[in-house]
């Protein structure tokens, strides 16, 4: 080894561990008055250990749920297995993997349901009203990493991460402005995409890594190895204040759910 080549690497080992070193991760910080609790959750349409997902949604005990990937079949299941938790639920049925579920303690109203220009599942924008007023949420499930047949590739690797951004951008133009506004969902990409660094400088917050930037929201075993990515996300304006957000690890899908807790922003 050369010894340039070692200053180099010595250069970027202690530049990747000062990175670490400074990065402040938030505390969380429990509720002094109104607040809210949501989760997100691709609970995956094949419907595995369907029993442990609605375990896990009770516990959780969010005062709002919002699915990707459900089936006439799953809201068949949660629907008798939340009664009584919930008094108000939608379900949008696409074909495949495109349906999406919201289960709500209070009231909501449908503002758009979008269908795909780019991309292949649909968005939706609902109202729902919290103990902290009224909160638009528009809830996603981006294109994956995959090709038209549905299945990997290097080209669908290098070409969807276009598709996503143009669909975000695309599902933000719905939105309305000046309103407190929660964007979450399967974004099949990580903190650091294009959509994601996207709706950042919108003045969005992703709510993960403000408290934890290691833990993965997605996991898949192949035949050598599991792969790991955090490719489920929260993220919201600045009319709101985010006191906790985690994942929590469990369930059959090869997604976890993820939960963050809101209250509303101080105006100072």
């Amino acid at each position: 080894m050369g010894k340039g080549f070692r200053c180099i690497l010595i250069t970027l080992i202690l530049t990747l561990s000062l990175s670490c070193v400074h990065r402040v991760l938030r505390k969380p910080e429990e509720p002094t008055g109104p607040h809210f609790k949501i989760v997100t959750w691709n609970v995956n349409w094949g419907m595995p250990q369907s029993n442990e997902t609605l375990r896990i949604l009770r516990d959780i005990n969010a005062d709002i749920i919002c699915l990707q990937e459900t089936t006439p079949d799953w809201e068949r299941f949660l629907s008798v297995g939340l009664e009584g938790i919930y008094p108000f639920i939608d379900f949008r049925h696409e074909g495949g993997a495109g349906g999406q579920a919201l289960f709500s303690k209070k009231p909501f109203k449908e503002l758009k349901y979008i269908l795909p220009a780019k991309g292949w599942f649909p968005g939706w924008v609902n109202e729902f009203e919290t103990d902290i007023g009224s909160i638009q949420i528009l809830s996603v499930h981006l294109h994956p990493t995959l090709n038209n047949k549905g299945s990997f590739s290097i080209g669908a690797y290098l070409s969807t991460p276009e598709i996503r951004l143009g669909e975000i951008q695309t599902l933000f133009s719905h939105l309305k402005k000046e309103t407190a506004t929660i964007v979450l969902g399967d974004f099949n990409e990580s903190d650091s995409s294009d959509a994601i660094e996207w709706a950042v400088k919108q003045g969005y917050t992703d709510a993960l890594a403000e408290f934890d930037y290691k833990s993965k929201t997605w996991e898949w075993q192949t035949s050598y190895i599991t792969l790991k990515k955090r490719f489920d996300h929260i993220l919201y304006s600045k009319k709101l204040y985010c006191l906790n957000a985690m994942v929590i690890h469990g369930g059959g899908s090869d997604h976890f759910p993820v939960v963050a807790v809101f209250e509303k922003r101080a105006i100072k």
